[in-house]
């Protein structure tokens, strides 16, 4: 009975580990820089993405200030 415990417990523990193998962890937004005009923020966003910087991008305006974050 022992036996059949211990092998129970292996393929769990084995079949955790496989599992957690296969989980990436979420790719979180990056801030980049701040800019004072919308224009410029795209203009940078549009460049990352074109010369392979950054996956994606968005511009977010806050506190008459304009954020670009990206994807790596």
């Amino acid at each position: 009975m022992r036996k059949v415990g211990k092998l129970v417990a292996a393929g769990a523990l084995a079949g955790g580990l496989v599992m957690g193998v296969g989980v990436a962890p979420a790719q979180a937004d990056t801030l980049r820089n701040v800019y004072y005009s919308s224009y410029d923020c795209y203009r940078y966003g549009d460049y990352g993405v074109q010369n392979g910087l950054w996956v994606w991008y968005h511009c977010e305006y806050q506190y008459n200030l304009w954020f670009l974050w990206s994807v790596p």
